[in-house]
């Protein structure tokens, strides 16, 4: 989408952002980190311009591949070129679409550790985001509550938002606690913090999760996502520089907190709905963003984190499907290593596992297509071809049996029978098929089980946080 001139003129446009206009925050431990490293810092106004020399040597320590682990080793991933994953929604919504009534409802812990043990076993889903947070527990622990319930019951990674320093410490030693240690888990990281900005152009303390999680050496993905024509400019290129100069002061703040922090490079363009002013989950200019996106992270030679199979639906109908795939399809082919939001409904004013596990099968097609088609003299089979000849067949060569399920995918939860075979086996729609899959995942799948120990200890750092803020209460 972008000529490399362009390319320069985005990067050179954040840069000047940030050494002219600044960021705004309220953290004196953020000021502090900017303002010890040369950083210009306005006492008054409690702005700080980053010169572009500390974006620079960030860029430049910041590394080029990460490798984020499972619980289970056989789901660690890497991060670089033409690696691509999929993980359900970002931070955790207040309510599911509940299974039984079909309609949203408050979400519960419970709900938190179903939603994790379903994406566990989701062949397609590489990692773990909420998709409904724990809105039956103290609101300031939520996200301990919610990260006690997903350790529990994943084997697979997991990226969490964790917000603030005392969120982020209980949940790092969370993480440790169930790796072994802290040097563990800087050699195997299973948790990774998500955190974002307020556009435009502000931290708040809550952004302080990623000063824990640098000094520990633990990845941060980072995400700025200003809206077109409110939190951003009314242009798709304004407000993405706009998100990558946020998103570039970020990974300088993880970078002189530790140079080699892994950080995940995810600014966005959101899209609200004039008419509404609602974000929009489906909109193709979203989607639009993710190639700005892939050709600026692979200018600095960054990982990527993006959206993909999120809807504006209310339920899970014809729309939800296509602005779910079409989200997933934009976000792969443009490069982005770890699309999230999958399962999102009402522009993420809910979650669905029924759409998750849709969005599973989504994901295969896309994996499918972003393979491709390899061309060589075996599979160009032009003696196959010559030996068959006209008014031939293949379904009985060897060579179709060798190739055929290599080649072709075959869906487990779309239907492809006859009309006559589909009635027969109950003329069940896409919802209720996908809802058979939920109950039948959660009634036989269980990730490996914790320690009785870890289960313990991870049960005593909720306990004792939640003390702390009922004593704090008075």
């Amino acid at each position: 989408m972008l000529t490399e001139a362009e390319v320069e003129d985005l990067h050179s446009a954040s840069l000047d952002i940030l050494q002219q206009i600044g960021i705004s925050t309220n953290s004196k431990r953020i000021i502090g980190v900017f303002n010890d490293n040369g950083a210009d810092v306005d006492p008054n106004t409690n702005l700080v311009r980053i010169p572009s020399r500390l974006v620079t040597d960030a860029l430049k320590s910041a590394p080029k591949e990460v490798k984020l682990y499972g619980r289970n080793p056989k789901h660690d991933m890497i991060l670089e070129d033409g690696r691509v994953y999929f993980g359900f929604g970002g931070t955790p919504l207040s309510r599911i679409l509940d299974m039984e009534t079909g309609k949203p409802r408050p979400s519960t812990k419970q709900d938190v550790a179903d939603a994790a043990r379903v994406g566990d076993a989701l062949p397609n889903m590489g990692y773990i985001m909420s998709i409904c947070g724990a809105f039956d527990v103290p609101s300031e622990t939520e996200y301990l509550h919610e990260l006690e319930a997903v350790f529990t019951n994943t084997e697979k990674h997991v990226v969490w938002a964790v917000p603030g320093a005392y969120t982020a410490k209980n949940a790092l030693t969370m993480a440790a606690s169930v790796v072994g240690g802290l040097k563990e888990l800087r050699k195997r990281p299973i948790l990774s913090c998500y955190s974002e900005s307020i556009s435009p152009l502000t931290f708040s303390s809550m952004n302080e999760d990623m000063i824990e999680f640098a000094e520990a050496g633990v990845p941060v993905f980072f995400t700025g996502c200003p809206m077109v024509g409110l939190t951003g400019p009314a242009t798709i290129a304004g407000t993405y520089v706009l998100a990558n100069a946020e998103t570039l002061s970020a990974l300088t703040l993880s970078q002189l907190v530790n140079p080699g922090t892994p950080f995940i490079y995810g600014p966005g363009v959101g899209v609200a709905d004039l008419r509404t002013l609602r974000f929009s989950f489906g909109a193709p200019e979203w989607a639009m963003g993710h190639i700005l996106q892939s050709q600026l992270a692979s200018f600095y030679g960054l990982p990527t984190f993006g959206w993909g199979g999120s809807s504006d639906s209310k339920c899970v109908d014809s729309q939800a499907g296509a602005e779910a795939a079409i989200t997933a399809l934009m976000s792969a082919l443009s490069g982005i290593n770890m699309i999230h939001c999958t399962g999102y409904l009402a522009g993420s004013e809910y979650g669905s596992m029924e759409m998750a596990v849709i969005c599973d099968e989504i994901a295969g097609m896309v994996f499918r297509i972003i393979e491709g088609a390899h061309v060589t003299q075996e599979n160009l089979a032009l003696d196959l071809i010559r030996e068959v000849g006209p008014r031939g067949n293949f379904l009985t060569r060897k060579h179709t049996i060798a190739n055929l399920r290599k080649e072709i995918f075959v869906p487990k939860l779309f239907d492809r029978n006859s009309e006559p075979a589909w009635t027969k086996s109950g003329a069940k729609g896409i919802y209720q098929v996908a809802k058979e899959r939920v109950r039948s995942i959660l009634r036989e799948h269980s990730a490996e089980p914790l320690t009785q120990d870890v289960k313990k200890e991870l049960a005593n750092i909720v306990k004792k946080a939640d003390d702390e803020i009922a004593t704090s209460k008075g």
